[in-house]
């Protein structure tokens, strides 16, 4: 199981916990969140097209990224774990990072 997997199913499992504080700006309907099992056996490109804000793309579920965004309490308890994943998946994590703050935010706020 990859962090990210790691990460979700943990957030599931404490869902009341980490939604509570967010409950008046989000707006996840549990009955449309995956099951840890089922997520445990998607690739990483699965992921991060469930994960991804591309209404587009049909495997694409905001219910599922809100969740991963209240669920960073979950990934910082990793410690260690998580920070030496993104040190080793730092390109990656960078250009994502990059692509969503300026395409999906600047470039948009901005009309560049």
């Amino acid at each position: 199981m990859t962090i990210a997997q790691k990460v979700y199913s943990n957030a599931l499992g404490r869902f009341d916990e980490l939604c509570g504080p967010y409950a008046t700006v989000i707006d996840i309907n549990k009955n449309n969140l995956p099951s840890p099992d089922e997520v445990k056996n998607w690739d990483g490109p699965k992921f991060a097209r469930t994960l991804r804000h591309d209404q587009s793309c049909g495997d694409y579920n905001p219910n599922f990224r809100q969740l991963l965004h209240v669920g960073y309490k979950v990934a910082a308890e990793l410690g260690d774990e998580y920070l030496s994943a993104l040190k080793n998946h730092e390109e990656s994590v960078a250009k994502n990072v990059f692509e969503n703050i300026m395409d999906r935010h600047i470039r948009r706020i901005f009309a560049l």
